[in-house]
């Protein structure tokens, strides 16, 4: 493998519907969830926070399952493997926040006690483009997937990008992007338990 390949960069996004300048951590094939600017303090460390999370997420991440299901073409010729690919994704991000290893996301589904869904809370499904490409990105309220890549999702964009925002509330509470959200929610005075009440009601939602 080519070391220069496994190079983290970050790129604009720009998200049609939306308002704002976006960026995104690209490690290769996987991408960050878009942190829109201005929103946190450190857009650029916000981005590369949540892809670290996917790529701790490791093979419960529909990022590594999308990959997956495209290995027979991308195998030999563009990479050895799933299992290896990742491997030297999990390398970089370990050199990049100097650790030894990731710990892995102890992962569960938080229990609703009967709850209804919210009818006012809906996921909606943004096409955007970065580095010239084309993506589709599930959005719910102020939350964002990881982008779900057209050309290699390959008809099933709707369906990764919508299991890539379950994934952010998967990850939950011990992710950045939740980290995020209640920065951004208390800049606009908002109140430490309406923060987890709002984020617990997307959680619900989405599931």
């Amino acid at each position: 493998m080519n070391a220069q390949d496994f190079t983290i960069r970050y790129f604009y996004m720009t998200i049609e519907g939306l308002d704002g300048e976006f960026i995104v951590a690209k490690l290769r094939r996987v991408s960050s969830p878009p942190v829109q600017m201005g929103t946190v303090s450190d857009s650029m460390g916000s981005a590369l926070g949540r892809l670290a999370d996917i790529i701790r997420l490791g093979r419960e991440s529909q990022n590594y399952a999308d990959l997956k299901a495209i290995e027979w073409a991308l195998a030999p010729t563009y990479m050895e493997s799933t299992e290896a690919e990742w491997a030297e994704y999990e390398k970089v991000i370990c050199r990049v926040l100097e650790v030894e290893r990731l710990e892995s996301f102890r992962l569960r589904r938080p229990q609703l006690l009967g709850q209804q869904r919210l009818p006012d809370l809906a996921v909606t499904f943004h096409e955007a483009s970065m580095n010239d490409r084309p993506y589709l990105v599930a959005r719910l309220g102020s939350v964002y997937g990881s982008p779900a890549p057209v050309f290699l999702t390959w008809g099933h964009e709707r369906e990764s990008a919508l299991a890539r925002l379950d994934d952010v509330f998967r990850i939950g509470v011990k992710g950045r992007a939740f980290r995020d959200f209640v920065e951004a929610r208390r800049r606009l005075g908002k109140k430490e338990a309406d923060i987890v009440k709002e984020w617990r009601d997307f959680e619900q939602a989405v599931e």
